[in-house]
């Protein structure tokens, strides 16, 4: 039975009472755990699959392109948009002007966590980076216990783009999001599927 108000998710009636199936032994992960290579921010109604950031922003500050000014067409704004967001602007940026830029450097990274390597990594969409925004309180406490860092109160880069020119922001000192020049370095904060 998949409950919709309350406790919403999947449960099953164990011939006593109904249990959750996030609770009832198998994987289920919850806003906050650090799993899958990083700190759970989102999870769907099982519980088995969802989103994490990476336990600390990437180095250094870094602009949204490769030095071209064009439309990629990463118009993705919601959960597992940020994917093919990162893949499509690498295919229309490629090398560029040989700086490092967000999309690139989320998808060359690779974390190490409990003896498994984590590749797949990418720049957030719009929405996912706002969720992220939304559960920061609990992804700082994780991050911190576990030698990784806080948000910083400033401006981060999703991979939405908003046209030729520019792409989109969170600020996560206000909350508010917006969009500016893809020349413009800011934080960036790689996250990955599960």
């Amino acid at each position: 039975v998949f409950q919709t108000d309350g406790a919403a998710g999947f449960y099953y009636y164990d011939g006593s009472a109904w249990v959750s199936f996030a609770g009832s032994g198998s994987s289920g992960y919850s806003i906050g755990d650090f799993a899958q290579g990083g700190i759970v921010f989102w999870v769907d109604e099982t519980g088995q699959h969802g989103l994490v950031c990476d336990k600390s922003d990437l180095p250094g500050f870094t602009r949204w392109f490769a030095g071209s000014y064009t439309s990629t067409m990463a118009f993705g704004r919601g959960p597992f948009s940020g994917e093919a967001n990162t893949t499509i602007i690498i295919a229309n940026q490629g090398f560029g002007d040989g700086a490092t830029y967000a999309a690139r450097i989320c998808n060359e990274l690779q974390i190490t966590e409990g003896g498994k390597t984590y590749g797949d990594w990418y720049l957030p969409s719009k929405d996912e980076l706002h969720q992220m925004y939304v559960n920061r309180a609990t992804i700082n406490a994780t991050a911190v216990a576990n030698s990784g860092s806080s948000f910083v109160s400033s401006i981060y880069w999703s991979s939405t783009e908003a046209n030729g020119l520019d792409a989109w922001l969170q600020d996560f000192s206000s909350g508010s999001q917006s969009f500016f020049d893809k020349f413009l370095e800011v934080y960036v904060r790689a996250i990955r599927a599960f």
